[in-house]
């Protein structure tokens, strides 16, 4: 009852933003959004008790740039089209419902709740298995990241690091096929993070190989002077270890807060972009704006106008073959017809900006109908991870949950569920949940 109590909320908030969107009133329009995103992530927060609660997550990823974008700051910014309108109000109704719904089914069906075993519980032989099983996939991975990156520099003959003046030298570090296994090591921190509470709770100390499976794919990430890289690998850490029970005091959160923004200009510098570059191209309506607004703003509210000027310049939807570019990409595929990518070009309001939102691909492959079978299909699979988490039968369900929780929390950067490297770093924590 408290779900569709949520919704009519919900419709009602924006359909305000829709009217005073429409009139103009972008200010408005753009409060009501971001406190519906707000609205929701508060009320999930109060329902599940988790600060990432992903429904909530969602709306603040989602609904929350939707706000952000009806500032209409840049000159860039267009009025948005029914289309757009209709689109973002349907998926998240839509994804909303069906994971409440889907994850009230599994519960009604499987009463008996599984409970994790504890230290008492366990006998010898499996504690020593359990503990095999986390180190085996800890040094695989980082064996078999470091492998690939030391197979691609001297391949390509460069570390993105050590360039001058490249200010895209990680765009050109990338073998088929092998670069997927470079960038795998992102998922390391966090399975060591799971490590970590298993030995806590079992009355050990960390060992040598949680620690180097936190450090060493920072240090590769750095070296590839990603800042996705780094970002993705640092916060999946910090989410399953949240997500396992671990309380911060707020001096650990503002230093670990300082040493990822630090290493993220870093990186930044190093990527040679320069002030006068970036502020030509975002167009801001007030020219003083000062860059540190300018960047973080443009990289959230252009990305819906770019689907904006898709639902107005698209004549021909894709019929599912943008969201099936994994698959096409990861069975190879896709390389029986080079000229595959041509075919379905990017709509964009300016060049430079390619970034775009999570909902982008699905209606460019169906329009609206995409959109709702989008969000049908990942509500579905969200009600299922939280019903997994609640159950608390398999650790790895929370580094599902976490890649998720990132996943949603940005879902106004990009289409994640479109790219082959999401579902790369899927597969294999399916199969560590798998072998668990």
């Amino acid at each position: 009852m408290t779900d569709f109590k949520n919704l009519l909320i919900y419709t009602a908030a924006y359909l305000i933003s829709f009217i005073t969107g429409r009139a103009g009133i972008s200010a408005l329009s753009s409060i009501f959004l971001i406190g519906i995103a707000v609205f929701f992530y508060l009320t999930e927060y109060k329902k599940t008790g988790e600060i990432l609660n992903l429904r909530g997550l969602m709306a603040l990823g989602l609904l929350g740039g939707e706000g952000i974008s009806r500032l209409q700051l840049s000159r860039l910014s267009t009025e948005w089209t029914i289309s757009t309108w209709a689109s973002f109000f349907f998926f998240y109704f839509i994804f909303y419902l069906t994971s409440g719904l889907s994850e009230n089914i599994l519960r009604k069906r499987i009463h008996k709740k599984k409970e994790t075993p504890s230290a008492f519980t366990l006998g010898l032989a499996k504690r020593f298995s359990i503990t095999f099983l986390y180190r085996i996939i800890i040094l695989s991975i980082i064996v078999l990241s470091w492998s690939a990156f030391i197979f691609e520099a001297i391949k390509l003959g460069f570390v993105p690091l050590f360039t001058v003046d490249t200010p895209h030298a990680y765009s050109y570090f990338h073998l088929k096929g092998i670069h997927y296994f470079t960038t795998l090591a992102i998922l390391v921190p966090g399975i060591s993070m799971l490590y970590l509470e298993y030995r806590k709770t079992n009355g050990l100390r960390p060992d040598i190989i949680s620690i180097l499976g936190i450090i060493m794919p920072l240090v590769i990430s750095v070296l590839l002077v990603s800042r996705f890289q780094f970002m993705f690998a640092a916060i999946l850490a910090l989410f399953v270890a949240g997500l396992s029970g671990r309380k911060y005091n707020l001096w650990q959160i503002c230093l670990i807060f300082l040493l990822l923004v630090s290493v993220y200009v870093i990186i930044t510098i190093e990527r040679a972009h320069s002030v006068e570059y970036l502020n030509g191209i975002f167009e801001m309506k007030d020219p003083k704006t000062p860059i540190f607004i300018t960047q973080p703003y443009m990289y959230i509210a252009n990305n819906f106008d770019n689907f904006n000027v898709m639902t107005e310049k698209l004549t021909v939807h894709s019929g599912g073959l943008r969201m099936l570019y994994p698959f096409l990409t990861l069975t190879g595929l896709k390389f029986m017809n080079p000229d595959f990518g041509m075919a379905f070009p990017l709509f964009t309001t300016k060049e430079e900006l390619t970034t775009v939102t999570l909902l982008y691909d699905a209606w460019y492959d169906f329009g609206l109908p995409g959109i709702i079978i989008f969000g049908v299909i990942l509500g579905v699979v969200t009600g299922f991870i939280l019903f997994e988490h609640k159950n608390n039968s398999n650790p790895f369900t929370r580094l599902i949950y976490a890649e998720l929780a990132f996943y949603f929390s940005v879902s106004f950067f990009t289409t994640w569920f479109s790219n082959p490297a999401t579902w790369f770093y899927l597969g294999f924590s399916v199969l560590f949940y798998q072998l668990y």
